[in-house]
């Protein structure tokens, strides 16, 4: 088929599918850089986000947590100092996520909307553990509007919080029950979490 061949068969597409090639144009490009692959990879782990909710651990798979596991060194992202144990007794909500993850930036404005709902509840803390520079996560969380507590390790993260994913995030009861513990972008807003915690804070 020769070019000007090709030129009148694509004239008599239809606008809707002018339009898909379009769109696949723009994606392969994009899919060329590395800003491009994590503005998608964030886009569809956004979606994700909004659909799929987390797991409840069944009676016979919660772990309780130790002593020792409560001895976590953290630092918030103004240089403050913390101990995990300083929690103890209250609901934690504690996520390890980086800047560079698209599941991770996908599910945050789902983790800014439950931290809304919370923040103000004296019941419960919130956890977003990083390992990302300071400067680049505040970059990070300026640039996108959160506002959720953000850390960095001290000390060696306990080994019952390890994961080779991320994000990955646990929910916590007041006396020390991984009642969660959730990898990939979840809907941390929506009625499993929201029924949960509530009834955690109120027991």
């Amino acid at each position: 088929m020769t070019f000007k061949k090709r030129i009148d068969k694509y004239k008599k597409k239809s606008i809707g599918a002018k339009i898909s090639d379009i769109i696949f144009i723009i994606f392969v490009a994009a899919m060329l850089t590395s800003s491009g692959r994590m503005a998608i990879g964030g886009f569809v782990n956004r979606i994700k986000a909004m659909i799929i909710a987390p797991s409840v651990n069944s009676e016979k798979n919660i772990i309780q947590l130790s002593e020792t596991d409560y001895n976590w060194e953290l630092k918030n992202i103004n240089g403050n100092s913390i101990n995990f144990s300083d929690y103890k007794g209250k609901v934690i909500f504690l996520n390890f996520w980086a800047a560079w993850c698209p599941p991770c930036v996908g599910e945050m404005p789902e983790i800014q909307k439950l931290y809304n709902i919370y923040k103000n509840n004296k019941n419960i803390q919130f956890l977003l553990v990083t390992n990302e520079p300071v400067q680049k996560a505040q970059e990070f969380i300026r640039k996108r509007e959160y506002d959720f507590p953000v850390f960095s390790s001290v000390s060696a993260t306990p080994s019952v919080f390890k994961s080779n994913v991320i994000p990955t995030t646990f929910i916590i009861s007041k006396d020390g029950k991984i009642l969660v513990n959730e990898t990939g972008a979840t809907n941390w807003s929506g009625k499993t979490t929201t029924e949960l915690i509530e009834k955690l804070i109120n027991e």
